[in-house]
């Protein structure tokens, strides 16, 4: 068996109850949220779907573990935190236990939780304790430690039957916004339409971040990775190159990765692409184009009161730009749903590269719970 060893943290006392919050597992609701910890092992995934059946648990995930749980399940029910769903937190309110599986709760994953996290038991399971009061067992193996927790509560339920896939979750209502170009929900939902089963997505930061993080459903078999750490602007395209080169050869077919930036962080780093044209790899970028630091902009609205700017740009036609630059790489410049769609439909069909370039509105508010929050404040003072 892994090391596994329970602590009380946070001050709970050892009462019997919650010393073993599974014993009494079959009476109650759980409800499971994973995190990065298991997003980043190679395993684990099967082991936890297994555990979730068992438990009939519903499931949420970090923001930075969509891959960890099949998106399409209908126990799915959506991301935790900033750029979370409503499903989640309502699925937390019907539940006697909360099951925390490789995830700490930092803030962003927290967000808007907490209240509801304090009224309920809440277990853990993962290298270190959260950094909420628990009920802890440290383990430095997940995926046995899942499997072993799935043995011992299986009860002849956890088969491969087939269910149909859920609807998405419930998306955060924005405010209506009237600029130019796309909308992040028409973008993301289209680019989610288009992906095969097996693509890897890796999503940067900013508002392009937000909406793929809410919106968008990791494909079946696929990686999803985001930017969320400090400085994270244009980790994306490193990242994306360097895990195509490691992952594109399948025994089906070849595996696609798409980055999805914004062109702040494309400015910093997108060049790279060039080593993903000299490879011939099969990476698909794309740019939500909307001529500036957007997330910024929106701060500067939301809490000064738009006084200045310093996260505007001059225009840029960043998918005429790049077509000159590297002749020969399918590139677009997509105005569009229709564009879109169509110029997704080539991306998927190229054996290596290619480029989107989509025009947004620079003052569309994302799908983010602490601007979100703000906005809602201003119109309802107290």
């Amino acid at each position: 068996r892994p090391p596994v060893r329970r602590e009380r943290c946070g001050g709970h006392a050892a009462s019997p109850a919650r010393r073993d919050p599974l014993s009494n597992v079959r009476a109650s609701r759980i409800f499971c949220t994973t995190g990065g910890y298991l997003a980043r092992g190679s395993s684990g995934r099967y082991e936890l779907a297994r555990l979730a059946t068992a438990l009939n648990a519903a499931v949420g995930v970090a923001p930075d573990a969509k891959d960890t749980y099949d998106n399409t399940d209908p126990g799915f029910c959506g991301v935790a935190g900033t750029m979370g769903h409503p499903e989640l937190a309502a699925a937390i309110r019907s539940s006697a236990l909360c099951l925390l599986v490789g995830t700490r709760l930092p803030v962003p994953t927290r967000a808007g939780l907490e209240t509801s996290l304090a009224d309920r038991t809440v277990a853990s399971i993962g290298v270190a304790p959260p950094y909420l009061p628990t009920i802890h067992a440290t383990s430095t193996d997940l995926s046995r430690t899942l499997a072993d927790l799935a043995d011992a509560l299986d009860d002849g339920r956890t088969g491969s039957e087939h269910v149909p896939a859920a609807q998405p979750p419930t998306s955060l209502r924005v405010p209506a916004s009237s600029g130019p170009g796309l909308r992040y929900r028409d973008v993301v939902e289209t680019i989610d339409a288009a992906l095969p089963e097996g693509t890897d997505v890796f999503a940067d930061a900013g508002n392009t971040g937000a909406a793929v993080v809410h919106h968008l459903r990791v494909p079946r078999d696929g990686r999803f990775v985001v930017a969320l750490g400090m400085g994270g602007m244009g980790y994306a395209f490193g990242a994306g190159i360097g895990s195509a080169f490691a992952r594109h050869a399948r025994t089906d077919g070849v595996r696609r990765t798409i980055v999805i930036a914004g062109d702040g962080a494309f400015y910093m780093h997108g060049m790279e692409l060039h080593t993903a044209i000299e490879h011939a790899l099969p990476v698909t970028f794309i740019v939500l184009n909307n001529n500036a630091h957007a997330m910024c902009v929106t701060r500067e609205q939301l809490y000064y009161r738009d006084r200045y700017s310093f996260n505007r740009f001059r225009p840029a036609h960043l998918g005429s730009g790049i077509a000159a630059m590297f002749p020969g790489l399918p590139a677009f410049s997509v105005h569009t749903v229709g564009d879109l769609g169509a110029a997704l439909r080539h991306c998927m069909e190229t054996e290596g590269p290619s480029f989107l370039s989509i025009e947004c509105d620079p003052d569309e508010i994302p799908p983010f719970l602490p601007f979100l929050t703000t906005v809602e404040q201003s119109r309802n003072p107290r």
